[in-house]
């Protein structure tokens, strides 16, 4: 039985859709079910008419009640791009090592650090339980690796392919699945085979033969365009979450409604119920497992938290959309969702199904107010410039702290 592990929280704020560009709601309106057509800037202006609302009344709303700061010439960290040899290196591993092969030793007894293929079916107290059984379906295992809990893999070693054996062991008492944590569970093996892998031979062949490319030159120059374009994607999201946050504390902000943020979140908590559903688990092994998180409320206020910030964003970006005279047609709607669309590796329907209409047209417009504004006039600096300032600026406000609190001690 697998151990489960205790990752950090995965970004969530992907979970919320479409990270700073989105709102959190799920499209509502009535092109849902089976009759559901497919959504285009026609759908967008007929459902923005149908809840009376446009697009500039959205945007007044969501920036009624936001006094902003500075906004442009924000100063960023910059990210470096610069792609190693050694990661490249580690591409064309990744690359040969998927093509490996391997012999089924099943004569040997198995020892610590070789790799086996198990088949199992677990019980605790006579009853099997979920995810205790393989189906024949085969696991490969390394002896020694600690994936699989107390001491289960110790117990597989010195028996031989085609032996079938009784394995204890006993499940931690933090385990995931509270039903089964500290149980003694029994688990009925079969040790199928123990793998010699044989490793592929990188060359030309094996690039033609599995690759567009036909040669390693041709393959490994690919690879390296393919790392900076990451880079260079992943450089510009940090970018323009720092200015976003940056801009965000500069302005004030009041009568944050605790209402949406609310609807936003259970939205959220459903959303990730429905995916534990779909992988057979429970909310609180789904939310363990992925999540790093053992209580569920601690992981609500996590999910609160974050739309409570994506609210903030939302209302930010419209004020400074009113500030600028910015607003967004229907193309550049259009546009928007089909960029959005190629990028993420979606459907453009599936995109436009699961946001409502005028959230659609707020997410264009925060686009258009990102690159055409916050992004296009800020100032990259270096990690030791950003240091200093951040070190200033705190330097300063303790300055002013002490400064205040000198002033109502003489008062």
């Amino acid at each position: 039985m697998r151990k489960f592990k205790k990752g950090c929280v995965v970004v969530l704020a992907l979970a919320l859709s479409m990270s700073f560009m989105t709102g959190c709601g799920d499209k509502s309106d009535d092109k849902k079910g089976d009759t559901q057509k497919e959504a285009t800037a026609s759908d967008v202006a007929e459902d923005v008419a149908a809840n009376e609302e446009s697009i500039d009344e959205y945007v007044e709303k969501y920036a009624e009640n936001v006094e902003l700061g500075d906004y442009k010439g924000i100063e960023y960290t910059k990210t470096d791009v610069e792609v190693t040899d050694d990661e490249v290196q580690q591409k064309i591993d990744e690359f040969v090592d998927g093509l490996g092969t391997f012999d089924k030793d099943t004569t040997n007894a198995a020892k610590k650090g070789d790799t086996v293929n198990i088949d199992y079916v677990g019980s605790v107290d006579g009853e099997e339980f979920n995810g205790g059984n393989t189906n024949g379906s085969g696991y490969d295992l390394v002896l020694g690796s600690g994936a699989f809990i107390d001491n289960f893999e110790d117990q597989i070693i010195g028996h031989k392919p085609g032996e079938t054996f009784t394995v204890t062991a006993t499940f931690p008492e933090n385990y995931g699945e509270t039903s089964l944590a500290g149980k003694e569970a029994e688990f009925k093996t079969t040790l199928n085979y123990i793998k010699i892998d044989k490793p592929a031979t990188y060359n030309d062949k094996l690039v033609s033969d599995n690759t567009d490319y036909k040669t390693t030159k041709e393959y490994e120059e690919s690879v390296r365009e393919e790392l900076n374009k990451s880079k260079e994607d992943s450089a510009l999201a940090s970018a323009q979450s720092d200015i976003m946050t940056k801009v965000i504390n500069n302005c004030k902000i009041s009568n944050l409604s605790a209402e949406e943020v609310q609807a936003s979140a259970q939205q959220l908590v459903t959303s990730i119920k429905s995916q534990a559903e779909n992988y057979g688990m429970d909310y609180a092994t789904y939310i363990k497992y992925y999540y790093g998180y053992d209580d569920e409320d601690a992981f609500a206020q996590v999910i609160y938290n974050i739309c409570e910030e994506s609210l903030k964003e939302k209302m930010v970006m419209c004020a400074i959309a009113k500030a600028e005279g910015l607003t967004v047609t229907d193309q550049e709607t259009d546009e928007y969702i089909a960029d959005y669309a190629a990028k993420n590796n979606v459907d453009e329907e599936s995109v436009r199904s699961n946001v409502s209409a005028i959230d659609i047209k707020y997410n264009a417009l925060a686009y258009k107010v990102m690159n055409d504004v916050l992004y296009k006039d800020a100032k990259a600096v270096d990690a030791t410039t950003a240091a200093a300032t951040e070190a200033t600026t705190a330097e300063d406000t303790d300055t002013e702290a002490d400064t205040e609190a000198d002033t109502e001690a003489a008062e």
